[in-house]
């Protein structure tokens, strides 16, 4: 699991991260980041995705990506938000989707590793 203290908590976090950060979407997936000193990554699921347990499905499974991938990103505040029908996808589409949108906003402190991602999401 994501350490708190590596995890947005508040609610005006996300705001200033949505407000201030560059935008980057997909169908099932929005990013929004913000350049900072310190690494922070925050979740949104909204009502429209599903119940509870739907809805702590998908989380569970985006911050499983970002523990796999945090050695890798850059410093500075990440927000992803779910869309509806996210739930049915499984954890490989969620991740190639997630990697998709971090390497098309150039995330990564090396993008070497990351050249396959695109061809992998667009299935």
């Amino acid at each position: 699991m994501l350490k708190k203290c590596f995890r947005l908590r508040k609610r005006g976090s996300f705001t200033y991260v949505r407000a201030h950060g560059t935008r980057y979407s997909e169908k099932y997936l929005t990013l929004h980041f913000v350049r900072g000193n310190c690494k922070l990554v925050g979740f949104i699921v909204s009502n429209k995705v599903g119940k509870a347990v739907k809805r702590n499905l998908v989380k569970r499974r985006m911050r499983a990506v970002v523990r796999e991938e945090w050695n890798n990103l850059v410093r500075g505040q990440y927000v992803f938000s779910a869309r509806p029908g996210i739930t049915d996808l499984s954890y490989a589409d969620i991740k190639g989707r997630m990697l998709f949108l971090l390497t098309k906003a150039g995330l990564f402190k090396t993008e070497n590793s990351r050249l396959n991602i695109k061809n992998d999401s667009q299935e």
